[in-house]
C-alpha cells in the first residue's frame, strides 16, 4: 500500500539544494542592488527633466530619508521575491500537491514583482511629467505628509505575499522571520550604498539663477543691516522660486500693496525691487496685447503716488525711486540673438525676451511721464539724475 504523506515538511536547505540555494541568495541580492540604483537613480532624472518646465523639486532632509528607505526595503523585498523563485523551482515533491503549489508560488512571486514595478513606474514617471513638471505646482500633493502610510505598507505586503504560497507547501515560521531581518539589513545596506545625494542636482539648478539668488541675499543683508527689516524664511524661500502658485501669490500681492491709497512698508518696497531685478513671472493670464494689465508689478504712476506719503530725503523714498531705476533697466535691456545666448545666464536672457516681448507700450509711456514729472520736481533733485533716458522700441 502506497505511503501518502500529508503533512508539511519544514523549509530547509537540503529540500531547497543547496546549490539552487545559495543561487536564489546572489540572484536576490543583485536583483535588490539593481532595483535600488534604478529607483534613485530615476527619481533624480525625473526631478532633472522637472526642472526645465518648474521649480526645481527639492525634498526636504526628513522626506529624503523617508524615500530612500522607502526604495532600499521596497528593493531587498523585491529580490526577496526573485530568491524565492528560485527556491520554488526545485523538482523534489514530498506530497501530491506540492508540484502545483510550487507553481503557485513560482507564479505569485513573479506577479507581485512585475506588478509593483509597473505600479511604480507608471505612477513614477507620471506624476513627475503631468503634476510635479507643470507651472505652478507647489508642493500640492505632498505623498510624505498625506500618504506614508501607502509607502508603508507597501514593502510590508510585498513581502507577506512572497511568503504565502510557500507556506502552502513548507513550514516556514522561523525562516519568514529571519528573511525579514534580512531583508532590513539589506535595506539598510542598500541606503547607504545606493542612495543618490540630491545636491548634486540642486547644485546644478542653483548655477542656473546663482546671480538671482546673490542679488536676493545682498538686498535682503542691506535691508536687515541699514533699515532693521528682516524676512521670514518661508518669505525669502518664495522669492526664490520661479514659478510657483506662492511665487505668484507674492508678486500679486504686493503689486496690489502699492495700488491702495495707502503708504506701504519697507519690506514691501524692498521686495518689489528685487521682484523686478530677477524679473519674476507673475500671473498667469494674459490680456490683448500691449494691454498695461500684463504688467505684473507696480505701477510707475503708484509708484509717484507713495513718494507722495514720505519725505524726499526719507529711506523709503529713496527705496522707491530704485524701484524706478530697475524698471528703466529692465525696459532698455538690450536685446541678446540667439547665436549669443550661451554667453548670458538665465536671468539675463529672461529679462531681454521679457523686454522685448512682454513689456506693454502704455507702461512705458506712463514711465517715461513718471521720470520727466521726477526730473522736474527738485524735491528729488539728488537721486532722479541718476535715472537713465528710457530707450524707444526698435
Amino acid at each position: 500500500m502506497t505511503k501518502i504523506q500529508f503533512k508539511k515538511e519544514k523549509i530547509s536547505v537540503q529540500n531547497i539544494n543547496r546549490m539552487r540555494f545559495w543561487i536564489g541568495i546572489l540572484a536576490g541580492l543583485v536583483s535588490a542592488i539593481s532595483i535600488s540604483l534604478f529607483f534613485n537613480l530615476s527619481r533624480e532624472t525625473f526631478r532633472f527633466l522637472t526642472s526645465i518646465s518648474a521649480d526645481l523639486l527639492i525634498l526636504k532632509e526628513n522626506e529624503l530619508l523617508f524615500f530612500n528607505f522607502f526604495f532600499s526595503f521596497l528593493s531587498a523585498v523585491l529580490g526577496l521575491s526573485i530568491t524565492i523563485w528560485i527556491w520554488m523551482q526545485n523538482k523534489k515533491h514530498n506530497r501530491p500537491k506540492d508540484r502545483i503549489y510550487k507553481n503557485l508560488s513560482v507564479t505569485n512571486a513573479l506577479l507581485i514583482f512585475w506588478v509593483i514595478l509597473m505600479v511604480l513606474s507608471r505612477f513614477g514617471s507620471i506624476l513627475p511629467i503631468v503634476l510635479f513638471g507643470a507651472p505652478g505646482y507647489d508642493n500640492h500633493l505632498n505623498l510624505y505628509e498625506e500618504y506614508w502610510i501607502l509607502f508603508v505598507l507597501m514593502p510590508i505586503v510585498v513581502f507577506m505575499q512572497s511568503w504565502f504560497a510557500v507556506r502552502l507547501v513548507y513550514q516556514a515560521g522561523s525562516w519568514i522571520f529571519l528573511s525579514f531581518l534580512c531583508c532590513l539589513l539589506t535595506a539598510f545596506m542598500l541606503q547607504l550604498t545606493t542612495a543618490v545625494n540630491q545636491d548634486e542636482l540642486n547644485s546644478v539648478y542653483h548655477l542656473r539663477f546663482h546671480k538671482d539668488y546673490n542679488y536676493i541675499d545682498h538686498e535682503l543683508t542691506i535691508a536687515k543691516g541699514k533699515y532693521g527689516v528682516s524676512f521670514d524664511n518661508h518669505t525669502i524661500e518664495v522669492l526664490k522660486k520661479r514659478e510657483t502658485e506662492s511665487s505668484i501669490q507674492q508678486i500679486v500681492s504686493v503689486k496690489k500693496a502699492f495700488s491702495y491709497d495707502m503708504p506701504v512698508t519697507m519690506d514691501t518696497i524692498i521686495l518689489q525691487k528685487i521682484i523686478i531685478r530677477n524679473y519674476k513671472k507673475g500671473s498667469w493670464s494674459f490680456f490683448r496685447r500691449n494691454s498695461i494689465e500684463n504688467w505684473p508689478y507696480a505701477l510707475p504712476i503708484d509708484i509717484l503716488k507713495q513718494l507722495d506719503y514720505f519725505d524726499p530725503n526719507s529711506n523709503q523714498a529713496i527705496e522707491l525711486c530704485d524701484i524706478l531705476k530697475e524698471m528703466i533697466d529692465l525696459v532698455n535691456t538690450p536685446e541678446i540673438h540667439w547665436e549669443e545666448c550661451q554667453n548670458f545666464t538665465e536671468t539675463e536672457r529672461r529679462r531681454s525676451f521679457g523686454a522685448k516681448y512682454h513689456i506693454p507700450d502704455p507702461l512705458i509711456e506712463q514711465l517715461k511721464d513718471v521720470r520727466e514729472r521726477l526730473l522736474e520736481d527738485d524735491r528729488y533733485a539728488d537721486f532722479s539724475n541718476d535715472f537713465n533716458a528710457i530707450n524707444d522700441r526698435e
